[in-house]
């Protein structure tokens, strides 16, 4: 099955273009100020950047469709893809929690409070922005390869946020007799920021792992099952079984009518109707399902 995932490309080019953009100037300003939150949030980006442009490459091979190597496609890439970015964000967390731990411990760091807000502010709301955009079109497109994306850039906003709000905090304090504690709060935030955001990729690991084991989803594993029973009542069949599994968007459903041996006789065009009436209920023969309709009187087939 061939899908068209121009659109879907499109959308990925752009996301890598304004993260490199944002990431370059964070790691800067970040180095700049003597701030390792920005610069975190900087180097955070640009592991996206590089995660986008594989889900970029990705989207591509899902678009060939099936090949003599990959008979079912290359849906299989999805989960993969996502396992990766969570794994290598996850990382990225761990490493920003230990970084902040260390400069409490150490005392903190003096840095320009007021730039540095201004900075946040901006690129947390282009991050913002961009994870509206991204996450609407991913729902027109049931892709995960976006809606990673758009968690990504979600994530970028929320810790810019907590960036401009640490440290416009930070300039008050500055400016009052706690002015000593001011150096603790890049360290502070950071450490914060790790803790907040460990859930997103750790939840991106959670479900690709699902996938990638072809765990049953249990929506589609009741839906699939009821359909099987119902057409199986309808149409005079003893039996029936049903099988289901995801791998990324696409979903594999198999499914096996067992007819009383001798009792029933169905012409060819009559079983292909039948076939043709699961897979409309299943919302029609489209990109999204691979489906197998199965006929015997054995029930040892299904």
């Amino acid at each position: 099955m061939l899908t068209d995932t121009k659109q879907e490309q499109r959308l990925l080019k752009i996301s890598i273009y304004v993260t490199l953009l944002i990431s370059f100037a964070s790691i800067a300003f970040g180095l700049a100020i003597s701030s390792r939150a920005i610069a975190f949030d900087g180097f955070y980006t640009l592991i996206d950047a590089a995660m986008t442009g594989v889900a970029l490459l990705t989207a591509r091979l899902i678009s060939r469709g099936e090949d003599d190597r990959f008979q079912y496609g290359y849906w299989h890439l999805e989960p993969i893809l996502a396992l990766i970015n969570g794994t290598v964000l996850s990382f990225a967390c761990a490493y920003a929690f230990i970084d902040g731990l260390n400069g409490l411990i150490t005392g903190g760091r003096a840095i320009e409070f007021g730039p540095g807000a201004i900075f946040a502010a901006v690129a947390g709301a282009i991050s913002f922005g961009m994870s509206i955009y991204i996450r609407r079109s991913a729902g027109e497109h049931g892709s995960q390869l976006l809606n990673i994306d758009a968690r990504a850039w979600l994530m970028g906003g929320v810790l810019s946020l907590a960036v401009c709000i640490s440290f416009l905090l930070g300039a008050v304090m500055a400016k009052t007799p706690a002015a000593a504690y001011a150096p603790l709060v890049d360290p502070l935030i950071l450490l914060v920021v790790a803790i907040c955001l460990l859930p997103f990729p750790l939840s991106t690991i959670w479900n690709a792992g699902r996938d990638i084991l072809q765990v049953a989803p249990s929506d589609l594993d009741e839906e699939v099952r009821e359909l099987a029973q119902s057409i199986a009542y309808k149409h005079g069949f003893s039996d029936c079984s049903s099988h289901v599994m995801r791998s990324g968007r696409q979903q594999f459903i198999e499914i096996g009518l067992v007819a009383p041996s001798g009792e029933i006789s169905k012409t060819f065009a009559e079983l292909d109707a039948i076939r043709a009436e699961i897979a409309l209920a299943m919302g029609g023969l489209s990109p999204g399902y691979w489906l197998t309709v199965d006929f015997t009187a054995d029930k040892r087939w299904v």
